[in-house]
């Protein structure tokens, strides 16, 4: 039987590994003074090709399964693809200023990433989710080390490899259980035993099976930072450099849910998704309320990000319950108000790191809107949107996430979101507060650091763009979201 080499549905994916390849060959043939500049606008080059021919997709593709059914680049694809390829421009725009021994390795891995978080959202077989996991982990792996100088950084890159290894090993071994339940690794095969194992109105499925998806999920569950496989983030979200940190906290989130979704879709059919997933549940709470929790008592913004991304799991999957059509684009549009949000609050620290100063220290932030008065409100704007306060995007997130859970009787989750969202806004009015707060005395330049302009440029912009995008997606709801709905319609 011939294999369907859909390249058309490829192309998003190809042009993220050209882009990789043509950075390392113009590294190779030409002097470094001379292709610095190139190199970025080959990354970004290739980001923005990608996601242009993502819109087709987008659109609704005639036939978006390819490669024997291991590709399925349908419109939710696109969308969790589009959302990722946003994150990807932002971390190279935040990447400006590298060290020159680095640089051209540096992009290639980023864009390699991107490639295995895109892959995650198409995936059509179990060993396809596998290799996207594995392509975006070995990635990161090796950016989080890159940082000179720095063993804070080498320190965090061996911990999430040894504790990334260890979730893999989950990840593929719920795998072979599942494969051995079913006797297929393909998504739609599993979908159709999954079926076929209802029995007189109940849901006979074998302790294989249960096994296989519970260790799938926990493998998953690692990428997204859920209680109890969280411990690796904040020491790496602390040691990684700021644009990785950057990069990681929304990237790998999106990317692990949307290959969470797809398996769950179709493993646990829709009738039996709240009773089987009530361990997910139970995880997305405790998530939640250890991540609000935490974050009161930290001092290093990037630590408090950590923290925040684990809650922010936990509100992910307030989706899961009700996968249909209303989780999966609440979904995708919290990612989106969280992913601006994000990249803008890191966007600032690396404004504070062009001027020499140690931006993740919280300490360092006061006085800062006196300084540099449109920082401090876009600063402002995006902890609002964190913490789901009008008129910023996140508010209409957890809004969505809400009635998603409602709709699927998920009321453990939902009780984590209201407990946890008053606990950040806490958190977050206090690093607002700081920031706000009059000072005589700015920080002082770290020893022996040089201000940067490129940087300082290259975050302003990053820190405008996502400022734009947290406040459009809080006024503007409707389109947006009814864009999203739309285009998981057709699904």
């Amino acid at each position: 039987m011939p294999v369907d080499l859909n390249f058309t549905i490829a192309a998003p994916l190809l042009a993220l590994a050209a882009g990789a390849l043509l950075i390392l060959l113009l590294d190779l043939l030409f002097k470094y003074e001379t292709i610095q500049g190139p190199m970025y606008v080959a990354a970004i080059g290739a980001v923005l090709v990608a996601g242009w021919y993502l819109v087709p997709l987008w659109q609704g593709a005639a036939d978006p399964s390819g490669f024997a059914g291991m590709l399925v680049m349908d419109r939710f694809a696109a969308v969790y693809g589009g959302v990722l390829l946003i994150a990807a421009l932002l971390a190279i725009l935040l990447s400006i200023g590298r060290a020159r021994e680095d640089q051209s390795g540096y992009l290639a891995l980023l864009l390699w990433a991107a490639m295995g978080m895109v892959l995650l959202g198409g995936a059509g077989n179990l060993m396809v989710i596998f290799l996207g996991i594995e392509l975006l982990s070995l990635a990161l792996y090796v950016m989080i080390a890159f940082a000179p100088r720095r063993m804070a950084a080498r320190e965090a890159a061996f911990k999430y490899f040894i504790l990334g290894s260890v979730a893999a090993a989950f990840l593929i071994f719920g795998f072979a259980l599942i494969y051995g339940a079913t006797g297929t690794m393909s998504i739609a095969g599993i979908a159709e035993a999954a079926r076929s194992f209802t029995s007189e109105g109940a849901w006979a499925v074998g302790l294989y099976y249960k096994v296989g998806v519970g260790l799938a999920i926990v493998g998953l569950a690692f990428k997204m930072a859920l209680v109890p496989f969280h411990i690796w983030a904040p020491d790496v979200y602390q040691g990684a450099p700021t644009p990785v940190t950057a990069y990681m906290s929304i990237g790998t989130k999106a990317a692990a849910f949307a290959a969470m979704a797809r398996l769950l879709v179709a493993a646990v059919p829709e009738a039996y998704q709240p009773s089987f997933l009530l361990p997910l549940s139970i995880l997305a709470f405790a998530s939640m309320m250890l991540g609000a929790s935490a974050g009161i008592w930290q001092s290093d913004l990037k630590r408090l990000m950590a923290y925040s991304g684990i809650a922010n799991a936990g509100y992910l999957i307030m989706a899961i319950p009700g996968l249909g059509l209303d989780g999966l684009s609440a979904a995708a549009y919290y990612l989106g108000a969280y992913g601006f949000a994000t990249m803008g609050i890191f966007a600032v620290v690396r404004i504070l790191e062009a001027d020499g100063v140690d931006g993740s220290q919280i300490a360092n932030l006061k006085g800062l809107f006196y300084r540099q008065p449109w920082v401090g409100v876009c600063l402002a704007l995006l902890f609002f949107g964190l913490a789901g306060i009008p008129p910023a995007g996140g508010f209409v997130g957890k809004f969505l996430l809400a009635i998603a859970a409602v709709r699927g009787q998920a009321w453990i989750v939902l009780a984590g979101l209201i407990l946890s969202t008053g606990i950040s806004a806490y958190v977050y009015l206090k690093v607002i507060g700081t920031a706000f707060t009059r000072t005589k005395e700015a920080p002082q330049p770290e020893e022996g650091a040089e201000p940067h302009a490129p940087t300082r440029t290259a975050a302003q912009v990053v820190l405008v763009i996502a400022a734009v995008g947290t406040l459009v997606m809080g006024v503007l709801p409707g389109p947006v979201s009814e864009l999203v709905r739309v285009a998981l319609a057709g699904m």
